[in-house]
């Protein structure tokens, strides 16, 4: 094998590294996504193998790239480079935002996680979010509530807990979004009935402390999930699903 053979296979084989773990797949799953043997990845991999041109141009869609990507060489980037490189990605998915749900800025009041919450859902944003967050179909309102385990294990509520907001949650649903970091990896529904226990305490609360409103009480994570319904759970951290409802 020529000098510039074997120096084409390893730009090869390090770019196929690189997207792969960049997506969060093995070499398995690439292999089913590329309908290629895994050992053959493997082989790529470690530059062992010469590659054709069908099998490059099946690897680079089943990495969502094209062929120029696998060839070219890995050039040193500054932060403005990779900044540059990524936004537009990021406008694709304001836009997303804009266009779905009306969500002006998905770095704002957790709007880029919302955004996936309503679509993994099936639910379109409420505009102005003033008390429930979101409707279905049948115009059924919902309580949107999320939570990085990577921070807390408790959800936040309302600032302002009295016994006009408690009336309104025990008219709705509420969907549990619960995120590590930026990974979306469980959603939860729980129904009135569900979460009694936490509107009877509130109101006692309210009632004792001479009706004053009460300031973001917690719903613990531990009890979303004993007493709701999993309705998402991720499988592959790129490849959303509808949940079932």
């Amino acid at each position: 094998m020529s000098d510039k053979l074997q120096n084409t296979l390893a730009i090869i084989a390090e770019n196929v590294v690189t997207a792969r773990k960049e997506l969060g797949i093995t070499q398995e799953e690439l292999a089913f996504k590329a309908e290629i043997d895994r050992t053959y990845i493997g082989y790529i991999e470690n530059s062992k193998h010469n590659i054709t041109l069908g099998m490059l141009i099946k690897i680079a869609s089943a990495l969502n790239l094209n062929i120029n990507d696998l060839l070219r060489p890995k050039e040193a980037k500054t932060n403005i480079e990779k900044l540059n490189e990524l936004f537009p990605y990021i406008r694709k998915y304001q836009k997303l935002a804009e266009e779905s749900n009306g969500i002006n800025d998905v770095f704002q009041d957790n709007g880029g996680k919302l955004l996936q919450v309503l679509l993994i859902t099936g639910l379109k944003d409420i505009p102005g979010r003033e008390g429930n967050d979101a409707v279905d179909r049948e115009g059924n309102e919902y309580e949107l509530k999320s939570v990085n385990i990577k921070l807390t294990k408790t959800f936040s509520t309302h600032h302002h807990i009295n016994p006009t907001i408690i009336a309104k949650y025990r008219k709705v649903d509420w969907i549990f979004a619960v995120y590590e970091g930026i990974e979306l990896i469980e959603i939860y529904k729980l129904t009135p009935e569900d979460l009694e226990p936490y509107y009877d305490k509130w109101e006692k609360k309210w009632k004792a402390d001479g009706d004053k409103d009460i300031n973001n009480p917690k719903i613990p994570l531990k009890y979303v999930r004993e007493n709701g319904k999993l309705i998402y759970k991720m499988e592959n951290k790129n490849d959303f699903y509808e949940a079932e409802m």
